[in-house]
């Protein structure tokens, strides 16, 4: 199921940054290297919340820096 959910939010990352799956690394930093604004960041944040079904913290997420530490987010938040 993690693994579902990762697959899931990386997805989400890619289309909403217009980016190729394969250069989601763990270690991208989302403001730096994808450009994600408070735009951004609020499609992407609302996008997992539809497709995991979940509320998220925007607040919590606001703090995060990696691709893979908002991997672990939506991850620990969807209870897997």
């Amino acid at each position: 199921m993690a693994v579902n959910i990762r697959e899931k939010v990386r997805s989400v990352f890619a289309e909403v940054c217009k980016v190729d799956i394969e250069h989601l690394d763990d270690e991208v930093r989302v403001r730096e290297e994808l450009g994600i604004d408070s735009i951004l960041g609020l499609q992407l944040l609302a996008r997992c919340e539809v497709i995991l079904g979940i509320e998220v913290d925007e607040a919590a997420c606001a703090e995060l820096e990696t691709v893979g530490q908002f991997l672990d987010y939506f991850e620990s938040a969807s209870g897997s």
